[in-house]
């Protein structure tokens, strides 16, 4: 009898743990055979979901499939659909359908809260890199036909990381561009509609060299990519890239190439001649380039400022700022006799030399 007895607490406490573990609201129960799941994609170990709940009103879930834990999206309810993941799955879109101008929701997985509510019309597509879509949006020129709009139709980009929008082709009075696709090749599929009928046309997407640089350096496969983006620097616009990228893009870049080591001496010049670019935060993180790329070879970056000798008072403020004689290992006296006496170092080279060890020595004067 007691062995009966000791057989049912068992069972009975081996059901509560399960419970514990996996709660109503947490468990992955076979989504694709609930009736009440309107809609689900996957991505990796997460599945999002559309859910009809007991009051007949759509939700926005999200399961992980590895422990069953589900996240509610907050604020995300109504007539959704059309999930679709970003190719890098960080993030994921769905929409809540109205009239021809629809809301488009953008949500983080990094931590499951919408990022944005985005006025869309027809396709949403992502980019290829995942940090743009291309959507439709309704311009404020007046329609020359009366329809539904009272607009016409733009393709536009619209920046993840920014949360902005820009125009791709701007339609006039007569036309509407929709989209279609975007491919992997950065072809840019899309519908043009006028009075004479559709018309389904193409271009090719060019990144820009903001783009381009912030793809690597934002990419977990590019860490050694430091004469590619050098090579760019100076034609970049900062202003736009933190358009696009958003607050703090700028000081990412200068985080990441305060790690790079430039081994060609025209790298080293166009390092050199960014000196005056920055101000604020901005120069300290960037001037860490120019003392890491200092120190790692002294003959070889001052034959570079040779190049710039118009630099030299500024490099050597950027070095003072960065107390690169203060750090262990580091003497003044030593490079000074070691730059004097340098076979690799033209006369001119050594002159460029004992000025800048002049100029740093006059800083903590």
């Amino acid at each position: 009898m007691r062995g009966w007895i000791r057989l049912v607490i068992v069972v009975i406490l081996l059901g509560l743990s399960l419970f514990l573990v996996y709660p109503n609201d947490s468990m992955d129960a076979d989504i694709d055979e609930r009736d009440n799941i309107i809609e689900y994609q996957e991505f990796g170990n997460h599945t999002v979901y559309i859910e009809e709940d007991k009051g007949g009103e759509n939700r926005l879930k999200i399961v992980n499939s590895k422990d069953g834990k589900v996240q509610n999206i907050e604020g995300i309810t109504g007539e959704l659909y059309g999930i679709d993941w970003s190719n890098n799955g960080k993030y994921f879109i769905v929409n809540k359908a109205t009239d021809i101008v629809k809301t488009t929701y953008l949500v983080s997985m990094e931590n499951f809260e919408k990022l944005a509510s985005i006025p869309t019309i027809g396709k949403v597509i992502w980019s290829p890199d995942s940090s743009k879509l291309l959507i439709g949006v309704e311009n404020n020129k007046k329609r020359a036909v009366k329809g539904e709009l009272k607009g016409t139709v733009d393709l536009a980009i619209y920046y993840v990381n920014s949360k902005t929008v820009e125009p791709l082709l701007e339609a006039d009075e007569y036309v509407d561009y929709w989209p279609e696709y975007w491919d992997s090749d950065n072809n840019i599929g899309y519908r043009k509609i006028n009075g004479e009928g559709e018309e389904n046309l193409s271009i090719k997407y060019e990144p820009t060299e903001e783009e381009l640089v912030m793809d690597i350096i934002y990419s977990n496969e590019n860490h050694n990519s430091g004469e590619g983006v050098i090579k760019l620097l100076p034609k970049l616009d900062f202003n736009r890239l933190e358009y696009i990228y958003g607050e703090g893009s700028v000081l990412d870049l200068l985080e990441w190439l305060s790690h790079q080591e430039f081994l060609k001496e025209e790298e080293l010049v166009i390092l050199i001649n960014l000196i005056d670019e920055f101000v604020g935060e901005e120069y300290y993180k960037f001037v860490e380039s120019i003392a890491n790329n200092y120190l790692k070879d002294k003959v070889r970056f001052l034959k570079a400022l040779s190049k710039v000798p118009e630099k030299t008072e500024d490099i050597a403020l950027g070095l003072h700022d960065m107390k690169v004689y203060n750090r262990s290992g580091e003497n003044i006296f030593t490079d000074l006799d070691m730059i004097l006496n340098s076979e690799e170092l033209t006369e001119e080279e050594r002159q460029i030399g004992v000025d800048l060890i002049s100029f740093y020595a006059s800083c903590s004067t």
